[in-house]
């Protein structure tokens, strides 16, 4: 399949025109009135804690033996 520049030339046109009509619609549209806001409090409540005891290595169980680890 041959592009000739008249083609490429032709696509680019039609996304201008496409988001000029775009652009020249956005101004139709008016911004919303209020300006949303959050607002952050910080809620009182308990916390648990976990304690972490290291009980040292654990030993492999040993291994089943079968014809595929001889």
């Amino acid at each position: 399949m041959v592009i000739k520049s008249q083609q490429i030339v032709g696509i680019a046109g039609a996304f201008a025109l496409v988001g000029a009509a775009l652009w020249a619609s956005s101004a139709l549209f008016s911004p919303p009135s209020e300006v949303p806001s959050v607002e952050i409090s910080q809620v009182q409540e308990r916390s648990w804690a976990v304690e972490i005891t290291d009980l040292g290595p654990i030993e492999p169980k040993p291994e089943k033996r079968t014809a595929a680890n001889h």
